[in-house]
Protein backbone atom coordinates (compact mmCIF):
# COMPACT_ATOMS: atom_id res chain seq x y z
CA UNK A 1 0.00 0.00 0.00
CA UNK A 2 1.27 3.45 -0.89
CA UNK A 3 0.13 6.78 0.59
CA UNK A 4 1.54 9.95 -0.99
CA UNK A 5 5.06 8.82 -1.91
CA UNK A 6 5.50 6.38 0.99
CA UNK A 7 5.24 2.61 0.63
CA UNK A 8 3.86 1.07 3.82
CA UNK A 9 5.68 -2.10 4.87
CA UNK A 10 5.24 -4.29 7.90
CA UNK A 11 8.20 -5.37 10.02
CA UNK A 12 8.97 -5.55 13.74
CA UNK A 13 10.04 -1.89 14.21
CA UNK A 14 6.94 -0.63 12.41
CA UNK A 15 4.72 -2.98 14.42
CA UNK A 16 6.23 -1.54 17.63
CA UNK A 17 5.43 1.97 16.42
CA UNK A 18 1.83 0.93 15.76
CA UNK A 19 1.72 -0.63 19.24
CA UNK A 20 2.74 2.72 20.72
CA UNK A 21 -0.10 4.40 18.85
CA UNK A 22 -2.55 1.82 20.24
CA UNK A 23 -1.21 2.42 23.76
CA UNK A 24 -2.16 6.11 23.60
CA UNK A 25 -5.90 5.64 24.32
CA UNK A 26 -5.06 2.94 26.88
CA UNK A 27 -2.86 5.39 28.80
CA UNK A 28 -5.50 8.11 28.62
CA UNK A 29 -8.27 5.89 30.01
CA UNK A 30 -6.06 4.60 32.82
CA UNK A 31 -4.78 8.03 33.83
CA UNK A 32 -8.15 9.79 33.61
CA UNK A 33 -9.70 7.06 35.80
CA UNK A 34 -6.90 7.62 38.35
CA UNK A 35 -5.20 4.27 37.81
CA UNK A 36 -1.84 6.01 37.92
CA UNK A 37 0.24 2.89 38.53
CA UNK A 38 -1.14 1.20 35.43
CA UNK A 39 -0.82 4.41 33.45
CA UNK A 40 2.83 4.59 34.51
CA UNK A 41 3.34 1.01 33.30
CA UNK A 42 1.77 1.74 29.91
CA UNK A 43 3.89 4.87 29.47
CA UNK A 44 7.00 2.93 30.48
CA UNK A 45 6.15 0.22 27.93
CA UNK A 46 5.69 2.92 25.30
CA UNK A 47 9.12 4.35 26.08
CA UNK A 48 10.77 0.92 25.95
CA UNK A 49 9.21 0.07 22.58
CA UNK A 50 10.28 3.50 21.29
CA UNK A 51 13.89 2.62 22.08
CA UNK A 52 13.58 -0.94 20.79
CA UNK A 53 12.16 -0.11 17.37
CA UNK A 54 15.14 2.12 16.54
CA UNK A 55 17.65 -0.45 17.79
CA UNK A 56 16.03 -3.30 15.86
CA UNK A 57 15.64 -1.22 12.68
CA UNK A 58 19.34 -0.31 12.65
CA UNK A 59 20.71 -3.67 13.77
CA UNK A 60 18.69 -5.76 11.30
CA UNK A 61 18.63 -3.22 8.47
CA UNK A 62 14.87 -2.73 8.69
CA UNK A 63 14.83 1.05 8.27
CA UNK A 64 11.96 2.02 5.93
CA UNK A 65 10.19 5.20 4.87
CA UNK A 66 7.13 3.80 6.59
CA UNK A 67 9.05 3.52 9.84
CA UNK A 68 10.44 7.02 9.47
CA UNK A 69 6.85 8.26 9.47
CA UNK A 70 5.31 5.92 12.04
CA UNK A 71 7.98 6.53 14.68
CA UNK A 72 7.53 10.32 14.94
CA UNK A 73 3.75 10.02 14.57
CA UNK A 74 3.59 7.67 17.56
CA UNK A 75 5.90 9.99 19.51
CA UNK A 76 3.73 13.02 18.75
CA UNK A 77 0.48 11.31 19.68
CA UNK A 78 1.97 10.01 22.91
CA UNK A 79 3.39 13.37 23.94
CA UNK A 80 0.20 15.28 23.22
CA UNK A 81 -1.92 12.68 25.04
CA UNK A 82 0.29 12.61 28.14
CA UNK A 83 0.52 16.38 28.47
CA UNK A 84 -3.22 16.85 27.89
CA UNK A 85 -3.99 14.22 30.54
CA UNK A 86 -1.62 15.80 33.07
CA UNK A 87 -3.10 19.23 32.38
CA UNK A 88 -6.58 18.00 33.34
CA UNK A 89 -5.27 17.64 36.89
CA UNK A 90 -2.55 20.26 37.00
CA UNK A 91 -3.57 23.40 35.13
CA UNK A 92 -0.13 24.96 35.64
CA UNK A 93 1.05 22.65 32.85
CA UNK A 94 -1.17 24.48 30.34
CA UNK A 95 1.73 26.53 28.80
CA UNK A 96 3.62 23.28 28.17
CA UNK A 97 0.51 21.75 26.59
CA UNK A 98 0.13 24.76 24.29
CA UNK A 99 3.82 24.60 23.27
CA UNK A 100 3.48 20.86 22.58
CA UNK A 101 0.33 21.35 20.49
CA UNK A 102 1.84 24.18 18.43
CA UNK A 103 5.10 22.28 17.88
CA UNK A 104 3.47 19.03 16.82
CA UNK A 105 0.87 20.76 14.63
CA UNK A 106 3.53 22.77 12.77
CA UNK A 107 5.73 19.72 12.29
CA UNK A 108 2.80 17.67 11.00
CA UNK A 109 1.83 20.40 8.51
CA UNK A 110 5.44 20.78 7.39
CA UNK A 111 5.79 17.04 6.91
CA UNK A 112 2.63 16.84 4.82
CA UNK A 113 3.81 19.73 2.64
CA UNK A 114 7.11 17.99 1.93
CA UNK A 115 5.44 14.64 1.26
CA UNK A 116 3.06 16.23 -1.23
CA UNK A 117 6.08 17.64 -3.01
CA UNK A 118 7.43 14.08 -3.29
CA UNK A 119 10.33 14.97 -1.02
CA UNK A 120 12.36 12.10 0.42
CA UNK A 121 11.19 10.90 3.83
CA UNK A 122 13.62 11.97 6.53
CA UNK A 123 13.97 10.32 9.92
CA UNK A 124 14.13 11.94 13.32
CA UNK A 125 17.10 14.18 14.11
CA UNK A 126 19.23 14.05 17.25
CA UNK A 127 17.41 16.98 18.82
CA UNK A 128 14.06 15.28 18.24
CA UNK A 129 15.29 12.07 19.87
CA UNK A 130 16.77 14.04 22.78
CA UNK A 131 13.44 15.78 23.30
CA UNK A 132 11.63 12.42 23.26
CA UNK A 133 13.99 10.82 25.81
CA UNK A 134 13.72 13.82 28.16
CA UNK A 135 9.94 13.83 27.71
CA UNK A 136 9.52 10.16 28.63
CA UNK A 137 11.85 10.43 31.62
CA UNK A 138 10.24 13.55 33.09
CA UNK A 139 6.65 12.50 32.35
CA UNK A 140 7.14 9.09 33.96
CA UNK A 141 8.23 10.87 37.14
CA UNK A 142 5.31 13.32 36.99
CA UNK A 143 2.72 10.62 36.30
CA UNK A 144 3.69 8.47 39.29
CA UNK A 145 5.20 10.87 41.82
CA UNK A 146 3.89 14.32 40.99
CA UNK A 147 1.86 14.57 44.23
CA UNK A 148 4.93 14.03 46.41
CA UNK A 149 7.47 16.02 44.41
CA UNK A 150 8.74 19.32 45.84
CA UNK A 151 7.38 22.21 43.71
CA UNK A 152 10.91 23.20 42.69
CA UNK A 153 11.63 19.72 41.29
CA UNK A 154 8.33 19.71 39.43
CA UNK A 155 9.07 23.04 37.76
CA UNK A 156 12.59 21.92 36.86
CA UNK A 157 11.19 18.83 35.12
CA UNK A 158 8.51 20.82 33.31
CA UNK A 159 11.03 23.50 32.31
CA UNK A 160 13.45 20.86 31.00
CA UNK A 161 10.74 19.27 28.86
CA UNK A 162 9.68 22.67 27.53
CA UNK A 163 13.27 23.67 26.72
CA UNK A 164 13.92 20.44 24.82
CA UNK A 165 10.64 20.80 22.94
CA UNK A 166 11.58 24.34 21.95
CA UNK A 167 15.03 23.15 20.82
CA UNK A 168 13.44 20.41 18.69
CA UNK A 169 10.87 22.85 17.28
CA UNK A 170 13.54 25.31 16.17
CA UNK A 171 15.73 22.49 14.83
CA UNK A 172 12.98 20.95 12.73
CA UNK A 173 11.86 24.38 11.51
CA UNK A 174 15.40 24.98 10.25
CA UNK A 175 15.41 21.56 8.56
CA UNK A 176 12.04 22.24 6.93
CA UNK A 177 13.12 25.63 5.55
CA UNK A 178 16.39 24.20 4.21
CA UNK A 179 14.71 21.21 2.56
CA UNK A 180 11.84 23.29 1.18
CA UNK A 181 14.25 25.76 -0.43
CA UNK A 182 16.38 22.93 -1.82
CA UNK A 183 13.31 21.25 -3.32
CA UNK A 184 12.26 24.51 -4.95
CA UNK A 185 15.74 25.13 -6.29
CA UNK A 186 15.87 21.61 -7.72
CA UNK A 187 12.56 22.29 -9.46
CA UNK A 188 14.02 25.45 -11.02
CA UNK A 189 11.99 27.96 -9.01
CA UNK A 190 13.42 31.43 -9.82
CA UNK A 191 12.57 32.62 -6.32
CA UNK A 192 15.07 30.23 -4.76
CA UNK A 193 17.50 29.40 -7.55
CA UNK A 194 20.08 32.21 -7.83
CA UNK A 195 21.08 31.05 -11.31
CA UNK A 196 17.58 31.76 -12.60
CA UNK A 197 16.92 35.09 -10.90
CA UNK A 198 16.96 37.84 -13.58
CA UNK A 199 19.46 40.62 -13.03
CA UNK A 200 18.15 44.08 -12.23
CA UNK A 201 18.88 47.11 -14.37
Amino acid sequence: MQILNVTWKWNVPNALSVLRILLVPVFMVLYLTHLDGWAFGVLLLSGITDALDGIIARKFNQITDCGKLLDPISDKLTQVAVIVCLTTRFTELLPLAILCFVKESCQAIGGIILLKKKSAVRGSKWFGKLSTVVFYTCMLVLVLWRDVLPPMVEWILVGLVGLCMLLAFVGYLHVFIRVYRAEKAAAGDPATDPAQVPEKG
